[in-house]
């Protein structure tokens, strides 16, 4: 009877832990298939004007257009006034997503 009863608790405790993980990926699969990201239209390389700088190397840039974004720059951190090669990519739902390009950093140097 007690050998009975440990088989059942341990036939439960695996189903309930292959429930849980069938659950957490299916919620995983709806998270990933609702949040899908919209489709890349262009990518461009562009001249960003450093504004400010803030705490924590963190630095207020404005970019030819006028959108103004916040980004994490690279050492030697630029001064407020210089210009700062930018990647900044346009997606099909109108989002803009800009990074600071390292690589033309170096090439420039």
């Amino acid at each position: 009877m007690k050998n009975r009863m440990i088989e059942n608790w341990i036939y439960a405790h695996r189903l309930s832990r292959a429930v849980f993980v069938a659950v957490a990926l299916a919620g995983a699969l709806v998270y990933t298939l609702w949040n899908w990201p919209a489709p890349l239209v262009s990518q461009t390389a562009q001249s960003g004007l450093v504004l400010s700088a803030e705490k924590d190397g963190v630095f207020l840039i404005e970019l030819a257009d006028g959108k103004r974004l916040r980004a994490f720059t690279p050492h030697p951190a630029p001064k407020p006034g210089d210009r700062v090669p930018m990647i900044v990519e346009t997606y099909e739902d109108g989002s803009l997503h800009a990074v600071i390009d390292p690589d033309a950093g170096l090439m420039s140097q």
